[in-house]
């Protein structure tokens, strides 16, 4: 990028603070790579206008609040004298409506100030970036008209109208041979009126005619013409040529300008895709929690109309299974979807692409290199032809990616157009994570109000009942009371314990690595106090998952205690039901080992079909086994009737009276902190008891997906 003059980029980077901008002026030139940048600094917008009076400046990077001009009047006053010069808003207060304002008013860029140091590494590349954006355009603008005059053919009319001669230049232009138009009228040429031609030259050859006159039409191309089916726009200049004798002769140039109506074609399609990009990132940024489902679909409806697209898809990617879901989309009509699931072994070459941060962009999908053919495959299944895909980055690793396509045909991608839709990337990413971290101050909110509760009310009966059998001991002098008291004391450590266990955890899980279900389940059994009459049953085919260990064991543990409080039978040997029970213990300890193996009881001896069917009439049956989406939990205690299963996870929900409610919420935290569904089902045929059914089948969209976004 040298020109010349020294640095390759020369950076003004204006900040009230002087040891923030020493700092910022370290770290770009540092992180800037193969790029030689300068910073140069100033504490003051007046001080900077001067420079850049006086200096050569390839790029202003501004803060927004300053005291003596703030950062939008700096740039209204950049613009008025340099209205094309890179500026980068690099702020630290900004908010949506200042983003909205300086990118109306002209800013090349927009970044929110963080912490740490990774940070100046993609300032860094965004000034790089825009830098040599603009001295495209500058040299594209410099040497455009030097080559249209070089591409003007020239000819001559005669007082008719017809050619009198023409350069090598115009019958390239045109297709045409010059013996075959000699002689021949030049409004003949015309493709559909010859209005403009014949119109120009009577113009040219009246009396008082203009030294020269313009004119723009469409001709019929030439067998030559090398843009076969395409229209052949030109422009071209007529000018009246003195001769010897009185008949007016006219000597005229002619210039394809084809490609220029396509260039301003072009810049207004961008100059409207900007604008949808602008208006649905006001709107995306302004969305409620609730909303912004709908919201990121009008987004994609919008830019996928105004770009003429045929479907837009947001797919959100784990790391941890390397499966990306499709979470939101929008289609023309009569469209297919894209996928549902993206698989990284079904589409290697793209997503590698896409974790290097890289836009992918394809012509068409049979443009792929031979070793593609998997993700090629997946494109052709859906009818794929030109194809755009950008990366949803957060906190330096790959979330997801939002593809924008057209069906069957091809579709060439400026690199502007690919920005743009890059942006479209960046502002559904910024948006969700938005989300996250809302949704996540409205769960904390509400453990700081069950808390509340629990402290204000639930605590207060405990606390009562311990305050009087001690008044009472002391009054009457009867330790005996003290019994009572300590019951009280009990039942609030055991209270203050669980809503502590929300307050902390709350619906958060830690590192998650792939596990076996069913030792995480045999552990939580042995930790859990369940008596001398409990049989613990696991079934095969339980599998792995990828999980919290610590936090899934909790939710086992919680639901084995809950079995063995709310579940113990309390049966009379002698009626029916000890029967009944007989026979369900004797069912589950066969199924348990139909492969001949005996099953685990509790943790440490097997479960055999003898002693699980002798000791039916008091043993509580606890077991644990696989479903075609994730497990269950069942036992044979008495149920929960149907009327109230969707209301056992309330926090305070119980019917023991030494409960706390909390156990069963407990799990369900758990559970939505996976990603998971838990729900309580019919019971078990053989059992006849609760069972709660886990769903780990994969990312949904009302729950927050295991990875993490954050707004970096």
């Amino acid at each position: 990028m040298d020109d010349g003059s020294g640095a390759d980029v020369r950076v003004l980077h204006v900040d009230d603070e002087p040891s923030l901008t020493d700092l910022v002026s370290i770290y770009l030139e540092r992180e800037a790579g193969d790029v030689d940048l300068s910073v140069s600094t100033s504490n003051s917008g007046a001080d900077a206008l001067e420079r850049l009076r006086q200096e050569r400046v390839d790029c202003v990077v501004s803060d927004y609040d300053m005291p003596d001009v703030d950062g939008l009047e700096f740039l209204r006053a950049v613009r008025s004298e340099h209205p094309d010069l890179p500026f980068i808003l690099f702020t630290g207060k900004g908010s949506e409506e200042v983003a909205r304002d300086a990118f109306r008013v002209g800013a090349t860029d927009y970044m929110q100030k963080d912490t740490g140091t990774d940070q100046y590494t993609v300032l860094a590349n965004r000034v790089v970036n825009a830098v040599s954006q603009y001295r495209a355009k500058a040299a594209s603008e410099r040497y455009g008209t030097a080559i249209e005059v070089l591409d003007s053919g020239v000819y001559s009319l005669d007082s008719a109208g017809r050619f009198t001669s023409a350069d090598g230049v115009f019958c390239e232009l045109t297709g045409y041979d010059r013996e075959a138009i000699i002689g021949r009228e030049f409004a003949d040429l015309a493709a559909e009126s010859d209005d403009e031609i014949r119109a120009a030259f009577e113009r040219v050859i009246a009396p008082d005619a203009p030294d020269t006159e313009r004119f723009e039409t469409v001709l019929s191309p030439g067998p030559a013409y090398p843009h076969d089916g395409d229209d052949l726009l030109c422009e071209g200049h007529l000018a009246l040529r003195p001769t010897e004798d009185d008949d007016p002769a006219v000597i005229g140039t002619l210039q394809d300008v084809t490609e220029r109506r396509r260039r301003r074609n072009r810049l207004r399609y961008e100059t409207r895709l900007k604008d949808a990009v602008l208006d649905t990132s006001t709107s995306l940024m302004s969305a409620e929690t609730d909303e912004i489902g709908t919201k990121i679909e009008w987004t994609l409806q919008s830019v996928g109309e105004v770009a003429d697209l045929d479907r837009c898809s947001v797919y959100l990617y784990d790391d941890e299974t390397n499966v990306a879901a499709r979470m939101h989309d929008w289609r023309g009509d009569d469209r297919c979807e894209h996928p549902e699931r993206v698989a990284l072994e079904d589409a290697r070459w793209l997503l590698e692409r896409l974790h290097r941060f890289e836009n992918v962009r394809l012509h068409r999908v049979s443009d792929l290199p031979p070793d593609a053919s998997d993700t090629k495959g997946v494109l052709t299944d859906v009818e794929t032809g030109g194809f755009v895909a950008v990366p949803m980055v957060s906190k330096w690793a790959l979330v997801g990616f939002v593809v924008f396509d057209v069906v069957e045909t091809s579709r060439s991608w400026t690199d502007t157009e690919v920005d743009l839709l890059r942006s479209v990337g960046n502002n559904v990413t910024h948006t969700l994570a938005r989300q996250r971290r809302e949704r996540e101050l409205q769960r904390q909110n509400d453990r700081l109000e069950e808390f509340a509760s629990v402290v204000s009310h639930d605590l207060r009966n405990p606390l009562n009942v311990a305050k009087g059998f001690v008044e009472l001991a002391r009054e009457e002098e009867d330790v005996t009371y003290l019994g009572r008291a300590l019951d009280g004391v009990t039942r609030m450590d055991t209270l203050l314990n669980d809503v502590l266990t929300l307050a902390r955890q709350g619906r958060t899980v830690g590192e998650t690595h792939s596990i076996a279900i069913e030792d995480v389940a045999e552990r939580a059994w042995k930790a859990v106090d369940t008596g001398d009459d409990a049989v613990f049953i696991i079934e095969d085919g339980l599998g792995s998952t990828q999980a919290d260990q610590g936090r899934l064991q909790q939710a086992f543990e919680n639901l084995f205690r809950n079995a063995v409080e709310h579940g113990a039978p309390c049966r009379d040997p002698g009626d029916a039901s000890a029967d009944g029970a007989s026979e369900r213990a004797a069912g589950a300890s066969d199924a348990a080992t139909a492969d001949g193996s005996p099953a685990d009881s509790s943790g440490t001896e097997p479960a055999t079909h003898e002693s699980a069917a002798t000791s039916a009439s008091d043993e509580l049956i606890v077991r644990v086994g696989p479903t075609e989406t994730g497990f269950y939990v069942a036992d044979d205690g008495p149920g929960i009737p149907a009327d109230e299963r969707d209301a056992v996870f309330e926090h305070g929900h119980t019917t023991s009276a030494s409960g706390t409610g909390f156990g069963l919420s407990i799990v369900e935290s758990i559970v939505e902190a996976h990603g998971w569904d838990i729900e309580v089902t019919p019971p078990e045929p053989d059992l006849g008891g609760a069972r709660f059914e886990f769903d780990i089948g994969g990312v949904r969209s009302e729950v927050e997906p295991r990875f993490s976004l954050s707004d970096d």
